[in-house]
């Protein structure tokens, strides 16, 4: 049984949020049957804004992602803030008076204490209280021996829940409808279940398949119906809030929520085929009530500012509808910090503690080991006060049998952090190879695809991690329910050189570990046909592994050839039957996808790390070298995370060698800059970076493989339409001529299928981090004598190409597709940035011009102020002389400084930042009055006169304003400069109807709108009939306004 603890009577503090705006403390002493008001209410001011608030969450949820330069310097300000914020709130509630007093008077009497905080709001319910800090004290107060809960009511907060069971039964919802677009979800199951260990009694973790709401109920009615109902109902999913019609009754909208219809707390479930199926709390919290769950624990929050308030509004439902207590996480939690809190708190419900102890003890291992991963290492992260508790009352589970004796439980779980998972006596063929990192969305899109599609191929480059994913998937399926015993799990590999090669092999090996040794006295029909009964009426998952070998890739040694026709023929008829009629489930992993396999089989490709598990994985394979540390702090280290784009095996080769290199070094390796390290096995493909290249390499013809060697010199992305710009350049080298945006596509369309890139759409395909260098090894050993020019030649034409595509990059911004175009600049900033550097290095001063423009949209855009500064610097420096003066404006050098130092005063313009715009004008307009007069020399003189306006608008300096505006406007009209012109109208219009001129005001709003319509310029049209709608409303010209504003909608 649970140990027998002699408990102390609690001491409470009621802290009731009232709905009229007022707070008011009751104190409730141990032993008195009621509480009592402190003081008369006093008005609630929450001292946190906004702008605090989403602080806050920044630092919980995104902070250690890129803790570097000025994220770095936010993050520590933040968490420098949380005492101050802290105490703010505490004053908030309790402040000098009565209430501070009895709380006081509560912590001297020695005894424990709780603050309970009451609220009919989820608003009100979801603020940070955990925050609070008695001033002077220097922690808060749930760190400090006060356990802090959140309650409806006052009624029955007294009141305690015993709930049955000698062993804790957890069913987990794991349900993620968004499939892979969910980014940022992480699994809370699987390092739970690696830590359930720990705790001192058993913990049967069953996860929910399908998790519908439908399956929920029945799980949970069959559970209880057999004498072993689930205590704990564990929701990792979402939650959103949704709109449903106001309802009366158990299942509607009650006055513990809002009043009549509005947004609802609502959690994401699935439907039985896939897709989202949103259910109002009130409907989950009747199926928990129907099975008598005493406990749920939510991470069902929302990343966004209504999270916390989703949380709330959907644990407040559950306890109205009987739920005893509810553990909600307040805030998007790391799954290992949830892991570690879930398994302390557990430890302490078999402890015989309630449930209000086992939440702060959960919370002080999150203190203990407080340490989180990050790009630059483990940094701390105070995310102990995620994990929030909802009551009705006390809640305990007197009935939990211990299996051993209690001990330390930060040591099991340090231990446990540090073992490598699996194990040799868990399976051996599903025993890792290290420890597994990750791959949540890829877990959770495998789960999903074979239980309905049942056969599934993972498909991905060498050394994406496919076999050690289906391994881990393996172990998941066996320790959560997903086969009917864990004996069937089988792994098989079609590597070659095996003897169990083709169907009958692996028919044949599936038999005689099921069935036992009579399986071999049938003969081949008879084995394939008991083989598919047994996956037709039982629950395996059969993994196979290397299976590209089996036709797409056979062994070029023809140790084991491929498969015959016929063969190919049987294996597909019987895959093609299991994904058909099946319970059980295949999981094939291949470099290819395996397309000869027909269409009803299941493709899943298998990219990189997302960059939370890639931080996670360098900080495992960095551990062991302390003397990395120092190359991990430098800028170069996330560019060679960059680099190496979540690639496991580049990963695990890579990252160890900064124990005696810099990540520079290692970056321009990877570019074929530099030779990269040799492998200390290079001849096995599974773990070495050239022979896993070489394997797929080999695999294309001469021709391809001499052209495909253009590829050393990009960066992440490849795109067939710019490779054909670039074999139609007259410099290009022979090697590379006159191939077509057609044969380019071919071309990576094979190496894709060998899985030396990965097609992305559009003609864009992301190459294999180690790719370049293979191929720059390759070009040199085709061409030693020449490589250098042909190098050279190809670079530059390669600049070229990229300047081509983005002139219609900046053609598509300013009047076409600007969403595609800004899609096409994401994916290709690296490869721009390459080109752009290149550009300058080699004085290509018009090809750096075109480049910039699109970058510079998308920086804009994308409020990468940053980055653009960087940039600005580095092409004045390139440009300008050593003196620092601006070059001749004449030339191209001199055309690229002048439009990148005009970005840069427009971005200080647009910041505020009026002095510095002001400043980086007059430097422009200087330079430009040094230069002889011309057309080009005039409108730029034009455009400074007319920016100057708008820095002297922003002061609020109108008259100064319309001089310079009217300077400009002189010019462009003596140059024809149509489009100048109608700019410059329409800021006059405005100044005039700033002052009043309403008249005057729509004159020069005409005079612009007859310009723009004649040019076609619809975004122009659209503002200046906006305008014109203001002005003629201002004028009491209702049905006018009306009219223009509806031309304006239009557009």
């Amino acid at each position: 049984m649970a140990e027998q603890r002699v408990e102390q009577p609690v001491e409470r503090l009621l802290v009731d949020l009232r709905d009229d705006g007022l707070v008011q403390v009751s104190s409730w002493p141990a032993g008195e049957r009621l509480p009592r008001p402190v003081g008369d209410p006093v008005p609630l001011v929450w001292p946190l804004p906004d702008e605090e608030l989403v602080d806050l969450r920044w630092y919980l949820e995104r902070y250690l992602r890129l803790p570097t330069a000025v994220y770095g310097e936010r993050g520590e300000r933040v968490a420098a803030e949380l005492p101050r914020w802290g105490e703010a709130i505490f004053s908030s509630v309790f402040g000098d008076g009565p209430a501070r007093e009895a709380y006081t008077a509560a912590r001297a009497r020695g005894g424990p204490v709780e603050i309970t905080l009451l609220s009919k709001s989820p608003e009100q319910l979801g603020r940070p209280w955990e925050l609070m800090a008695a001033p002077g004290r220097g922690v808060p107060v749930a760190l400090d021996g006060v356990a802090l809960t959140r309650s409806l009511q006052s009624g029955g907060m007294a009141e305690v829940f015993d709930a049955p069971g000698t062993r804790l039964r957890v069913l987990m919802v794991i349900s993620r409808p968004g499939g892979t677009d969910d980014v940022g979800y992480q699994m809370i199951a699987r390092p739970l279940l690696r830590r359930l260990e720990a705790v001192r009694g058993k913990v049967e973790l069953v996860v929910l398949r399908p998790p519908t709401l439908k399956r929920l109920r029945e799980v949970l009615a069959d559970a209880r119906a057999a004498g072993e109902p689930f205590q704990v109902v564990h929701f990792d999913g979402h939650g959103v809030f949704g709109m449903t019609p106001a309802a009366s009754g158990p299942g509607g909208w009650g006055t513990h929520m809002y009043a009549g219809p509005g947004p609802q707390g609502m959690l994401a479930f699935e439907k039985p085929g896939g897709g989202s199926d949103l259910v109002e709390a009130g409907r989950v919290a009747q199926v928990l009530a129907e099975a008598k769950v005493p406990l749920v624990v939510l991470n069902a929050c929302q990343s966004a500012q209504v999270g916390a308030q989703v949380e709330a509004s959907v644990a407040t439902r559950l306890l109205a509808e009987g739920c005893a207590s509810v553990v909600a996480m307040a805030y998007s939690v790391y799954a290992v910090a949830a892991a570690e809190f879930m398994t302390a708190f557990y430890e302490r419900l078999f402890a015989g503690e309630p449930v209000t102890d086992a939440v702060r003890a959960g919370r002080a291992q999150l203190v203990l080991n407080a340490l989180r991963p990050s790009l630059k290492g483990m940094l701390p992260l105070a995310d102990w006060m995620i994990p929030v508790l909802y009551t009705r009352g006390e809640t305990r589970f007197p009935e939990l049998r211990s299996a051993r004796e209690s001990g330390d439980i930060g040591a099991i779980l340090t231990r446990i952090r540090e073992a490598s998972e699996g194990g040799a006596d868990r399976g051996r063929d599903l025993e890792p190879v290290g420890e597994f990192v990750g791959r949540d969305a890829d877990f959770y899109t495998l789960d999903v695809a074979a239980r309905l599609q049942h056969v599934v191929v993972v498909h991905g480059p060498g050394g994406t991690g496919k076999s050690e994913l289906a391994k881990a998937f393996g172990r998941w399926w066996r320790d959560t329910g997903g086969v009917e015993q864990p004996e069937l799990v089988l792994w098989h590999s079609f590597e070659p050189g095996v003897a169990s090669f083709g169907l009958d092999g692996v028919v044949t090996s599936i038999g005689l570990r099921v069935f036992g040794p009579d399986f071999a006295v049938l003969d081949t029909e008879q084995r394939q046909s008991a083989v598919e009964e047994l996956l037709a009426e039982h629950r395996l998952l059969l993994l196979w592994d290397n299976f590209e070998s089996v036709r797409e890739m056979p062994d070029p040694g023809r140790a084991t050839p491929p498969l015959s026709a016929s063969e190919q023929d049987r294996m597909r008829a019987f895959l093609a039957r299991v994904a058909a009629r099946s319970k059980s489930a295949i999981v094939i992993t291949s470099r290819t996808p395996e397309a000869w396999l027909g269409a009803a089989i299941r493709r899943v490709p298998l990219a990189g790390l997302t960059r939370d598990d890639a931080t996670a994985y360098a900080e495992q394979l960095l551990a062991p070298y302390p003397d990395a540390h120092r190359h991990r702090q430098s800028p170069a280290f996330a560019d060679l995370m960059d680099w190496l784009d979540g690639h496991p095996l580049s990963m695990k080769l890579t990252l160890p060698r900064l124990s005696t290199t810099t990540a520079r070094h290692l970056l321009d390796a990877l570019q074929g800059l530099t030779a990269l390290p040799d492998d200390d096995d290079a001849d096995d493909r599974h773990t070495s970076l050239a022979a896993s290249i070489a394997y797929s390499f080999q695999h294309l013809s001469a021709d391809d493989q001499q052209s495909l060697t253009i590829l050393s010199l990009f960066h992440d992305i490849a795109d067939a339409d710019v490779l054909g710009i670039f074999s139609g350049i007259e410099e290009v080298p022979e090697r590379f001529r006159g191939r077509s945006v057609a044969q380019w596509t071919g071309l990576l369309g094979r190496a894709a299928r060998l899985g030396l890139v990965t097609p992305l759409g559009g003609g864009m395909f992301r190459l294999h981090p180690a790719l370049p260098a293979h191929l720059t090894t390759h070009w040199i050993t085709l061409t030693p004598d020449t490589h250098t020019e042909e190098h050279t030649a190809a670079l530059r034409a390669l600049v070229s190409a990229f300047a081509a595509f983005s002139v219609w990059l900046k053609r598509q911004i300013s009047g076409g597709d600007a969403q595609l175009a800004f899609a096409l600049v994401a994916y290709q900033q690296r490869m721009l940035g390459a080109m752009l550097g290149h550009a300058l290095t080699s004085h290509q001063w018009e090809e750096a011009g075109a480049i910039i423009r699109p970058l510079n949209d998308y920086w804009d855009a994308q409020g990468l102020t940053q980055e653009a500064q960087s940039w600005t610097d580095r092409i004045r420096t390139a440009t300008e002389p050593p003196d620092g003066t601006p070059p001749d404006l004449n030339t191209p050098a001199g055309s690229l400084w002048m439009f990148v130092t005009g970005a840069q005063a427009n971005r200080q313009h647009a910041a505020g930042q009026l002095d510095r715009a002001e400043t980086t004008y007059q430097t422009i307009l200087r330079a430009l009055l040094q230069q002889k007069s011309s057309p080009y020399q005039r409108a730029s003189i034009a455009f400074i006169y007319h920016q100057f306006g708008m820095v002297a608008q922003a002061r609020g300096r109108l008259e100064e304003a319309e001089d310079w505006y009217r300077q400009s406007l002189t010019i462009e009209e003596d140059l024809g400069n149509r489009p100048g012109m109608a700019i410059t109208y329409h800021q006059l219009g405005w100044l005039a109807q700033a002052r009043g001129r309403l008249e005057e005001a729509e004159d020069w709003y005409r005079q612009s709108l007859t310009i723009s319509e004649d040019l076609g310029n619809r975004p122009h049209m659209a503002s200046t009939y906006h305008q014109l709608g203001i002005t003629a409303q201002a004028r009491g010209r209702l049905e006018q306004a009306e009219d223009w504003y509806r031309q304006s909608l239009t557009i």
